[in-house]
């Protein structure tokens, strides 16, 4: 029978990323062999009264059917327990080659390579984001993440929701259930940066916002909502901010009619358009030499040609178009705006 192209997509994501956590055959196998062993041993020693050596003994011969003789003439109940275990011996020794055998052709060996591979990128990720959902804007969102340099980790119920594109940007996808702790520690929720619940309904973000909240209380977590009361809930929830795709889409839309200079200058200073202008957040270390120093007196703009269009303080006031005389503070945040060449030389000079 051929196998439909869903099928050779989905074989192909789990040989590529990372599956949520399964039993497979070969430890079933290795637990039914030391099953049998177990109860055969527990049987030779109660029927036929054996010492625990002896039927211990007895029951590795019946299963492996190697053909020596009796410890001691076995009774009519314990010729029947015998014959029964041999059945299952055989029967579990058909199972185990059986999962051997598919382990090599159907390239098991690959898949479990791949998956140790992702569990160690997973492992050696902090400060990174995990995306839940990969619906259309999950994707959008994992791609501009990926290719801004940024270190991502996705869950998805679906792995032929995912499309081909996360296997281009080696994103690490975990297929299993957002509303699992189990899932989201795999994606190494209490080292993250931020959670992004992007799922289609919104009492499924609500959920993974209690979970992801009650794992790690300091992570900051971006919901989505199409509801206009889920704001609200998301935030009691534990949410940080909530996003409605379609209202932040029509006022984008609204904003290039009405000031379309506008809307194009933004288009590229977020990157959108190829040039070379962005607009980057930058933290100030409490260690840098500037901290204290005014703007004056750092002379930043003449420095690196970058513009500090705003500053945002620790405790999260936001001070637009900060004054020459404004004094630069250790774990603030600058709000610049510039070349990428001026953006990384004020980087580098703080």
């Amino acid at each position: 029978m051929n196998t439909m192209p869903s099928d050779r997509l989905r074989q192909r994501f789990e040989s590529n990323f990372l599956i949520r956590p399964r039993t497979h055959p070969l430890i079933t196998a290795a637990s039914l062999v030391f099953g049998v062993i177990f109860i055969g041993t527990i049987g030779f020693r109660y029927i036929e009264d054996y010492s625990w050596i002896d039927a211990f003994y007895m029951c590795v011969i019946s299963v492996s059917t190697v053909g020596f003789g009796e410890v001691e003439p076995l009774s009519p109940v314990g010729r029947l327990f015998t014959s029964g275990l041999i059945i299952a011996g055989v029967g579990t020794a058909t199972y185990s080659f059986t999962a051997l055998v598919r382990l090599i052709v159907e390239g098991e060996l690959l898949r479990l390579r791949g998956i140790h591979r992702m569990k160690k990128k997973i492992e050696n990720l902090e400060h990174h984001h995990i995306v839940c959902g990969l619906g259309r804007l999950g994707k959008i969102v994992v791609q501009e993440l990926a290719e801004a340099g940024e270190d991502v980790v996705a869950i998805e119920l679906d792995p032929i929701e995912a499309g081909p594109d996360l296997e281009r940007l080696q994103v690490p996808l975990i297929v299993g259930s957002a509303y699992e702790d189990e899932v989201l520690k795999s994606a190494g929720i209490q080292r993250a940066k931020t959670l992004l619940a992007l799922l289609p309904k919104d009492a499924d973000n609500v959920y993974v916002t209690l979970c992801a909240r009650d794992l790690n209380p300091q992570l900051t977590i971006i919901a989505r909502t199409e509801d206009e009361g889920g704001e609200s809930r998301l935030k009691r929830a534990g949410a940080n901010t909530v996003l409605a795709p379609y209202r932040v889409s029509g006022s984008r839309l609204a904003q290039r009619l009405m000031r379309p200079n506008v809307s194009d200058f933004l288009e590229i200073a977020a990157g959108r358009k190829g040039e070379q202008l962005v607009i980057e957040e930058v933290i100030v270390p409490t260690a840098s030499p500037l901290v204290g120093k005014s703007l004056a007196e750092s002379d930043l703009r003449q420095k690196t040609g970058a513009i500090i269009a705003a500053f945002i303080r620790t405790d999260g006031e936001m001070i637009f178009n900060p004054g020459a005389k404004h004094v630069i503070e250790g774990g603030s945040t600058l709000i610049v705006l510039g070349e990428k060449a001026s953006v990384e030389a004020l980087s580098n000079l703080l």
